[in-house]
């Protein structure tokens, strides 16, 4: 198979994007000492704004995540992959995208939550 070298370029490129965004788009990290500190310590109406933000700000990550894999599998498709002419990065980056929405979905569950705190909280 002879590719162009933008057409190679394109695809390096999508491959290392590829891999980048996989490793951020996999199960949600560990939350950092510092933020479990916080959860802990949450007592008041403005720890658990606090907190609401954090996810909410996690949650619109997660889909711009999920855009930017939908738009890979869109790239991807139709793009010869060699071999025996199985392309299952559409679908891949499909499935990425999908987990990912669950996880923003999780993160505006958790902001909902500790807004509902915040109103129940007292200063």
């Amino acid at each position: 198979m002879k590719l162009t070298l933008n057409a190679t370029k394109v695809v390096a490129a999508s491959l290392v994007l590829g891999i980048v965004l996989a490793g951020c788009s996999s199960d949600p990290p560990m939350p950092s000492s510092q933020l479990l500190q916080r959860i802990e310590s949450a007592r008041t109406p403005a720890d658990h704004e606090s907190l609401a933000q954090y996810y909410e700000g996690e949650a619109t990550a997660t889909r711009t995540r999920a855009a930017e894999h939908r738009k890979m599998a869109k790239t991807y498709q139709g793009m010869p992959t060699g071999g025996k002419g199985n392309n299952n990065m559409p679908a891949y980056h499909d499935a990425l995208a999908t987990q990912a929405d669950s996880s923003a979905a999780d993160f505006a569950k958790l902001a909902e939550i500790h807004r509902r705190m915040a109103a129940t909280a007292r200063p």
